[in-house]
């Protein structure tokens, strides 16, 4: 599950781009800036508490928010 070097999620290109840092999208979520990281590294997928307060930050379904960027592009 691991994503290759360069590879980007949704989830990590939504929080650059409203300006949050992993730390702050932690505060948000209520959880540590590591966590953030995995979710957006694809090494973990957020715990069920965690899954409903990203859809609601961001507006999207996780599927969309912890997909790889480059594979939902070509499809």
């Amino acid at each position: 599950m691991n994503q290759s070097k360069g590879q980007m999620t949704t989830l990590k290109r939504l929080r650059q781009q409203r300006r949050l840092s992993l730390r702050e999208l932690g505060v948000i979520l209520g959880c540590s800036y590591q966590s953030v990281w995995r979710y957006e590294t694809n090494q973990t997928q957020p715990q069920p508490k965690y899954v409903r307060k990203l859809e609601n930050v961001f507006d999207l379904p996780i599927e969309t928010l912890l997909s790889d960027e480059k594979r939902a592009a070509s499809k």
